[in-house]
């Protein structure tokens, strides 16, 4: 399946699980993950079909275990959630039933968030 739309958001990512760094740094690390989703999603312009599925890949130095990558990407998903169905509580929007979520990591030298996203509806066979 071929996604319809794909960002490579420059963001780090980290265990919000294991993560114990003072509130400020934290807030300061999703203001960031916010404010990038925000941007890709005003510079694109893109309206996402409904059904979707969203592919998000994390680079990083090292790879986190399989309850760890979830949460290293909570406020990204969020964010995204948002950005869709806007006037939501903030928060509220991921766990709606037309949104799909997938998630993968891979090791690079630069951290990074790839978004893909993915029409449920698209009636194209998989090329790949």
């Amino acid at each position: 399946m071929t996604p319809i739309l794909k960002w490579k958001i420059p963001v780090k990512t980290v265990s919000e699980a294991n993560c114990s760094e003072h509130w400020t740094k934290k807030k300061k690390r999703h203001d960031i993950q916010k404010k990038w989703v925000w941007l890709f999603f005003n510079r694109e312009g893109h309206f996402i079909p409904l059904p979707c599925k969203i592919k998000l890949t994390r680079i990083g130095k090292k790879i986190l275990d399989s309850d760890n990558l979830p949460t290293s990407m909570k406020w990204i998903r969020d964010a995204i959630a948002d950005s869709i169905f806007t006037g939501l509580a903030p928060g509220r929007a991921d766990d709606n039933h037309n949104l799909f979520w997938q998630y993968s990591q891979q090791v690079g030298k630069e951290y990074g968030v790839i978004v893909e996203f993915f029409d449920l509806k698209d009636p194209k066979p998989d090329m790949k």
